[in-house]
């Protein structure tokens, strides 16, 4: 089964915690082991007093060591020590046979005895040393060890071995009796630990799960997002962490796909407009070229000057369906992803070029252009020309025998170029409406067109950066203003 972030997690804080609590537990038992060596020496010197006394008890009573033995052992057993008892000539009288200190074997060859030094402590004393041969034959010489840097801060070492009437009793440390000492102490710390380590899984998955909700939440976001729903959504985990950089790049995603859905969908919207006013525009001459082909099929062809009329009228029509193919073909290309070729345009030349094209077309047009300190701009020469002669050819369709006035300029670091005609302008309908596509405004039957001029021009300007704008009111002419 597969497990969760959460409880991977708290898993890892408990296996943590439990780690650093056998660190402590092995450690402070070392510790407590040092101290009970110190404690357990503590008890051993007692322990060597109460032998001493219980046997000199039995010395006065008329008892032997051997029979005093076993009561003894008996009570000098019960502090984690075990205890032998040996005679004078160290036969094991009593006791555990295990304890046999080498101190003892000295002792009975006479190499060192045992005196006490008059605190109550028992020491060991030895024949002079060669390297000391003025000691006094017989003399202690007692070992002590330093407890502190004072010369009075010595101490006896406490031995395994002490003298009492009759005989000897050995001492040495009961590992069982260790272990049962120690067990309280172990059994507490482990119950501590345990609790310890619950509580850190508890709490670790907690915060874990409170870590990991706004990743969750993504998740949900992501998997509604995979499933068609591209409804914009953000969410606002602050903090520069792992959580705040991805909540971050989720809501540039969550941004960047919706507003491309959306693009697509308008981008659909438009297409589905396009292809309709498209077949619309289309239907009109070729109904009307049908209508004549059956006239010419009825008799029409015998008739010459019928026939030359109708014929005059289907060239109109394939005119009219070639300029509005050809306009159709350019604004998909415009409507592509494929990027203008951007150069630097001599913007007086250009202006000369589109009035020279006007006059081209209509000898008697009074257009006249001025460029007031704009040299060049950067765009792509054929759709920016493309655009100027669209706004140039509406003012000359639209605005009959009225002047047209082109004036470029520099403004905030941008060239302006300004197309003004002095017709009869537009009603603020048709100027809403004058960039969308196929919109030929109420004239539509008077005026021969495709309605795809200004949406051309548009797209043009667009692609190379820039903005376009009209302004137009009835009896005031009508200004396209084109800033790049």
């Amino acid at each position: 089964m597969r497990r969760t972030v959460a409880a991977r997690l708290a898993a890892l804080y408990a296996t943590m915690l439990g780690i650093t609590v056998i660190v402590v537990i092995l450690a402070s038992s070392a510790a407590l082991v040092v101290e009970l060596g110190n404690f357990t020496g503590d008890i051993a010197v007692a322990k060597h007093e109460e032998a001493r006394a219980l046997a000199d008890l039995a010395h006065d009573r008329g008892q032997s060591l051997a029979s005093i033995g076993p009561q003894i052992v008996s009570r000098l057993s019960d502090s984690g020590l075990r205890v032998a008892v040996y005679d004078e000539h160290g036969t094991f009288l009593a006791g555990d046979s295990g304890v046999h200190p080498p101190l003892l074997d000295q002792v009975l060859k006479g190499d060192v005895k045992l005196i006490n030094d008059g605190s109550g402590r028992l020491s060991v004393t030895a024949p002079p040393s060669p390297a000391s041969p003025d000691q006094t034959p017989g003399s202690a010489r007692v070992v002590y060890e330093r407890i502190g840097s004072g010369d009075n801060q010595l101490r006896p070492i406490p031995f395994s071995l002490t003298r009492v009437a009759g005989g000897y009793v050995a001492f040495a440390p009961s590992i069982t009796g260790f272990l049962a000492s120690m067990l309280p102490y172990w059994r507490v710390v482990v119950t501590i630990a345990i609790v310890a380590i619950l509580l850190s899984w508890l709490v670790g998955a907690l915060v874990a799960r409170q870590a990991l909700a706004p990743i969750n939440e993504i998740v949900v976001a992501l998997r509604a997002l995979a499933d068609g729903d591209f409804a914009k959504r953000t969410f606002a985990f602050g903090g520069r962490d792992e959580i705040g950089v991805l909540t971050s790049a989720y809501n540039a995603a969550a941004t960047g796909v919706a507003a491309a859905m959306e693009e697509r969908r308008s981008t659909e919207e438009r297409m589905r407009r396009f292809v309709a006013d498209a077949g619309h525009e289309l239907r009109t001459p070729l109904t009307v070229i049908g209508g004549y082909i059956d006239v010419l099929r009825r008799g029409a062809v015998d008739e010459p000057k019928i026939a030359r009329q109708i014929l005059g009228t289907m060239g109109l029509e394939k005119e009219h369906m070639r300029g509005l193919i050809d306009r159709l073909v350019r604004l998909a290309r415009m409507d592509t992803d494929e990027p203008p070729t951007i150069e630097a345009i001599d913007v007086p030349d250009l202006l000369r070029r589109q009035c020279e094209a006007a006059r081209r077309v209509d000898d008697d047009v009074a257009i006249d252009f001025s460029a007031d300190g704009a040299t060049t701009v950067r765009a792509d020469r054929s759709e920016l020309s493309e655009a100027l002669w669209n706004v140039i050819e509406n003012s000359l369709k639209y605005a009959p025998q009225a002047p047209i006035h082109l004036r470029a300029a520099q403004c905030g670091g941008r060239t302006v170029i300004s197309i003004h005609d002095e017709g009869p302008g537009m009603t603020e309908v048709e100027r809403l409406h004058a960039f969308e596509r196929f919109y030929r405004g109420d004239r539509r039957g008077e005026i021969a067109g495709s309605g795809l001029g200004l949406a051309i021009a548009k797209r043009a300007v667009e692609r190379a950066g820039g903005t376009i704008e009209l302004e137009s009111a009835p009896g005031h002419g009508t200004t396209v203003t084109i800033a790049i």
